[in-house]
C-alpha cells in the first residue's frame, strides 16, 4: 500500500491507514460529562453571590482567629459578618450590578472593589467607635475589613455566575455558613441570658 511512498504518516494522508483511536472513549466520556453538566439546574445567582461574599469575609477572619488561638472570636464575629453583609452590602451590590451591566469590561469589577472598600471601612469604623476602640485599632480594623469586603464583593461579582453551575457546592457552603451563623447567634444568646 505504501510501496514507493516511504515516510507517509497518517497526518499526511489520514485515509490511507486505519489507525486505532485510543482517545475515542475518553472523548465520548467528556462529551457525556459535558451533556450531564448542562442538564444540572444551576443554583440561584443571588445565593451563589451571597455564599461567595460572606464566605470570603469569613475566610479572611479564620486565619486571624487560628493564629490568635481564638476560635471563639471567629464564632462570635460570624453572625455580625453574615447578617451585616446581607443588610449592608447585599442591596448596594445588587443595585451596582444592575447599574454597571452595560459598562466596559473591567469597570464593574473596579466599582465593586471601591464599594467593598467603602462598606468594609465605614461599617467597621462605626462599630469600633461604638466599642470605644482607640484610633490606631480603628484604623487597623477598618483597613483589614475594607480589604476583606472589597475582595468578597469582587469575588462575588466575578465568580457567582460560573459557581452557580455547581449547585451541590453552593448549597453545601450555604448550609455551612448558616450553621456557623446559628452557632454565633446561640453564643450571643448564651452570653446575654446565661
Amino acid at each position: 500500500m505504501t510501496e514507493g511512498r516511504s515516510g507517509i504518516t497518517p497526518s499526511d494522508d489520514p485515509y490511507e491507514f486505519d489507525w486505532p483511536d485510543d482517545a475515542k472513549e475518553q472523548r465520548a466520556a467528556e462529551r457525556a460529562a459535558e451533556a450531564n453538566r448542562k442538564h444540572v439546574k444551576p443554583a440561584p445567582l443571588y445565593l451563589s453571590a451571597i455564599v461567595i461574599g460572606t464566605g470570603m469575609v469569613l475566610l479572611f477572619i479564620l486565619p486571624v482567629a487560628l493564629v490568635a488561638g481564638a476560635i471563639s472570636f471567629f464564632v462570635a464575629v460570624a453572625a455580625p459578618i453574615v447578617i451585616g453583609g446581607l443588610i449592608v452590602a447585599f442591596l448596594p451590590a445588587v443595585l451596582l450590578q444592575r447599574a454597571t451591566a452595560t459598562w466596559r469590561r473591567g469597570l464593574p469589577e473596579l466599582a465593586f472593589l471601591v464599594l467593598g472598600l467603602m462598606i468594609g471601612a465605614g461599617w467597621t469604623w462605626v462599630v469600633m467607635t461604638l466599642f470605644s476602640a482607640s484610633p490606631p485599632d480603628r484604623v487597623r480594623a477598618a483597613t483589614f475589613m475594607a480589604t476583606a469586603v472589597a475582595a468578597s464583593l469582587f469575588a462575588a461579582r466575578a465568580w457567582s455566575e460560573p459557581f452557580r453551575n455547581f449547585p451541590r457546592y453552593v448549597y453545601s457552603l450555604a448550609i455551612l455558613i448558616g450553621v456557623i451563623t446559628l452557632a454565633s447567634i446561640a453564643n450571643y444568646l448564651l452570653y446575654a441570658f446565661g
